[in-house]
């Protein structure tokens, strides 16, 4: 029994690929501090050590979500507008909505996820 079981034991053993983790959702709750005419904060201290920061300004894999539907481009280093994003360490998730409009007032939701 024991030859039979062996080979079978070794072959699962460094075959076995292990399902993923489910990604990871958290909403984003207002209201949020308006940085300029499009941008705004979402403080999300639980994730600083997923985001970007100088070294690594694309290290962050999380991703806004408006209505379900995913913003960007993310790691906006500039003016952020028309749905851009960036989740840098310390600052949280400074973020527009697709349509610039206020994300306190539009009436849409907004979440992250991340694997």
């Amino acid at each position: 029994m024991l030859a039979v079981y062996a080979p079978v034991a070794l072959y699962l053993h460094y075959s076995y690929v292990p399902m993923p983790d489910p990604p990871k959702v958290a909403n984003l709750s207002g209201p949020f501090r308006k940085l300029d005419a499009t941008a705004y904060q979402a403080l999300m201290p639980g994730l600083d050590g997923l985001a970007d920061f100088d070294p690594s300004p694309t290290r962050s894999p999380v991703v806004l979500l408006e209505d379900g539907r995913p913003l960007g481009p993310a790691h906006s280093p500039a003016k952020v507008a028309n749905g851009s994003y960036s989740h840098f360490r310390g600052a949280g998730i400074v973020f527009s909505a697709s349509d610039n409009s206020d994300p306190n007032t539009n009436g849409r939701s907004y979440s992250v996820t991340w694997q």
